[in-house]
């Protein structure tokens, strides 16, 4: 299925070697696919960015470690030129149908951001539970008509 927006879509990576393969591949598996996967190796001490490179994908390396998930997303806005940004985590796997059935959702002119269900697989400890609440809210589509907006969250 050919997208009738741009889409570019961002994942922070930070030594997640293990977890990143499931990512990418669920991306590369999507029924609308993105136009360009930018992975930010935001200084991981293993392969992370060689898997990444492995995949195929744009792989960005920060010259040090940005400190944190946000900053690194904002470190890749300069390399996004499409209508639509869409930031996901590096240990997230979407459903193959993620991206298709999220982009009706900017047929309206009024929406600006538009996001999907995200659940953890795992909500067993305080942390995952806690990450539960998080993908509620970090999870969101940005709206860049023309030029790029900021990733928040």
């Amino acid at each position: 299925m050919r997208n009738r927006y741009g889409i570019t879509v961002i994942v922070p990576a930070r030594n997640e070697e293990a977890g990143l393969p499931a990512t990418l591949d669920s991306l590369a598996r999507q029924t609308a696919p993105p136009d360009r996967v930018i992975v930010v190796d935001d200084g991981s001490d293993d392969r992370t960015g060689d898997v990444a490179a492995a995949h195929g994908v744009t792989v960005i390396r920060p010259p040090h470690n940005l400190g944190s998930k946000a900053k690194a997303q904002n470190h890749a806005l300069p390399y996004c030129d499409t209508e639509l940004v869409l930031a996901v985590d590096a240990d997230t796997v979407l459903a193959p149908d993620y991206i298709e059935r999220i982009l009706p959702a900017f047929d309206d002119p009024e929406v600006t951001v538009a996001a999907g269900n995200v659940q953890t697989r795992h909500t067993r400890t305080v942390w995952e539970r806690g990450r539960s609440v998080e993908y509620l809210f970090g999870f969101h589509w940005h709206w860049v008509g023309g030029h790029v907006a900021r990733v928040v969250g």
